[in-house]
């Protein structure tokens, strides 16, 4: 087992020891003696002391020494977190301070130090919380993003712990519809019986084909999203990152492989947290630094939340990209569009490089982040500064939305060819191409909100017991017609009542326990 059940008294400090505070609380639980093991700290008879009331008191150690002023709150078992007796003392929150009083309490003999999650394990023992419920407040406490915090509680106290439950329960319906048709067949009627079945089989069929749905979300990468900028040196990765920053963090030059490795920083997107990752620039090299801040890239690349390649439009036949081509990427944006000349056709592009869902064109080699959405053939722009298609005086390749050759650029009507898409969507006026953070920010966001909304279970175990559930069912409900023994039925049913079980955690393996409960603060 992951603790050794001694039942001793044990405390420890629920707000953490890391850094000072205002107020710091010390949680003592599982002693039987309210009066005699803590009474003597506070020099007062506890034998009234109030349950659930905030009481102020001074404290002291076993030789009458001052230590705090305090204030306690008793919670006795077995209606408290745990199930145990529990005292919580509000005290200054001063590191030193707080670990003087804990040792206070362990010096005299009658407490330990809590091990991490002990205070929790304590609670699943005396059946104060399920499994599930355990990790949803592991999901909650050690959460990174909003997703994380939301499926927390919803495992805690919520929506999510219900379906589970409900599907137990289903199974459970389900395994007394084949005891029925085993002992009560006569009774009951063969057909009654056998609709019964059904019905049992059909419920739970669209109540677990609804979660495998929610398992099957690439949940990980909404758990700590991450927005990775990566390409061929100098396609302006480092650009586009300080863009996105508004600050110079990263190195902006014109030699290759100025990033060696990378560079990460948390931006906020709405209400969203995001790590934005600038990789090395995707090349072959002989330098065993860089090579090795590309490998780390690639790997980047593949776990990423949004995936973005930007290309030096005038440098896509030098890079061939043959360990990304079969990456699909959010976002294309081709850069350096102020150097281009020529004229090129996207569907040519697309042949030689990578995958994109959004193509996009822009210059970010002057560090002024402007972009366009295209979807047709590519024309020369401006020879030098930002994309400014009010500013254009000629394209090569026929309508673009207006039929000027100068002045601002005006839509004919929302209808016919475009030959690209702007960024703003505006059907009237000038159009102004979207800020290139902008744009990127509004697509990242909408990825991010369409994927949230699908429910994910980003917990792996549960992801795991529920595939398997799924998988076991789905070749139960297959063959259920063409099983003549009832017996077999009834075998088949047990072994899915069991896995069922596991996800709620009613059973669950010895190294589960000790995988979930040493994520856990010393002081929960």
């Amino acid at each position: 087992m992951i603790y050794q059940t001694d039942d001793q008294p044990i405390v420890a400090c629920s707000t953490g020891l890391s850094e000072n505070t205002a107020i710091g609380v010390i949680r003592l639980s599982g002693f039987t003696d309210l009066v005699g093991s803590i009474g003597p700290f506070f020099k007062k008879d506890l034998s009234k002391l109030e349950i659930r009331k905030a009481t102020f008191v001074n404290l002291y150690d076993i030789d009458g020494n001052f230590l705090d002023e305090v204030v306690i709150t008793y919670f006795k078992g077995p209606n408290s977190y745990n199930g145990e007796n529990i005292l919580e003392i509000a005290a200054h929150g001063n590191t030193l301070n707080l670990k003087r009083i804990m040792n206070a309490f362990i010096n005299s003999g009658n407490f330990r130090l809590a091990k991490n999650g002990e205070f929790t394990y304590r609670a699943l023992k005396n059946k104060k919380l399920s499994l599930a419920q355990v990790e949803g407040l592991d999901a909650l406490l050690n959460a990174s993003s909003s997703l994380m915090l939301d499926e927390g509680l919803k495992l805690l106290n919520g929506s999510l712990y219900q379906k589970y439950t409900d599907l137990y329960d289903k199974f459970l319906k389900l395994k007394a519809a084949v005891e029925i048709n085993i002992d009560f067949a006569e009774d009951v009627g063969e057909e009654q019986s056998q609709k019964l079945l059904d019905e049992a089989v059909s419920d739970i069929s669209t109540h677990i084909s609804s979660l495998h749905r929610s398992a099957s979300v690439n949940a990980k990468s909404l758990m700590s999203p991450d927005i990775v900028l990566c390409g061929e040196p100098n396609a302006g990765k480092s650009s586009l990152f300080n863009l996105f920053l508004d600050e110079s963090r990263s190195i902006v030059s014109d030699i290759a492989g100025t990033t060696r490795d990378y560079i990460s920083e948390y931006i906020s997107l709405g209400n969203e947290t995001f790590k934005l990752v600038d990789t090395a620039g995707l090349r072959n090299t002989t330098d065993v630094i860089e090579e090795e801040g590309i490998k780390r890239s690639r790997n980047l690349i593949d776990n990423a939340f949004y995936k973005i390649l930007l290309v030096n439009i005038n440098e896509v036949e030098k890079y061939q990209y043959h360990d990304i081509k079969e990456t699909l990427f959010d976002a294309l944006i081709f850069t350096h569009f102020d150097e281009f000349e020529g004229e090129l056709n996207l569907d040519t592009l697309k042949s030689n490089l990578p995958k994109a869902i959004k193509y996009y064109s822009a210059d970010t080699s002057k560090g002024e982040g402007r972009l366009i959405e295209i979807s047709g053939p590519i024309g020369p722009k401006t020879t030098s500064g930002s994309i400014e298609p009010k500013e254009l005086e000629e394209f090569n390749i026929g309508p673009m939305g207006a039929n000027q050759k100068n002045g601002p650029i005006e839509p004919q009507d929302n209808t016919g060819p475009t030959g690209a898409k702007v960024g703003n969507n505006q059907k009237t006026g000038p159009i102004e191409p979207a800020h290139i953070t902008d744009l990127i920010t509004q697509d990242i966001l909408s990825k991010y909100t369409k994927l949230r909304n699908s429910d994910p279970i980003s917990i792996e175990r549960h992801r795991i017991v529920i595939n398997d559930i799924y998988s076991k069912f789905s070749e139960f409900s297959s063959n259920i017609k063409y099983l003549d023994d009832i017996a077999i039925i009834s075998s088949e049913v047990s072994i899915l009542e069991k896995k069922t079980a596991e996800l709620i955690g009613i059973i669950s393996p010895d190294d589960t326990l000790t995988h979930i409960f040493t994520n856990f603060c010393i002081g929960k």
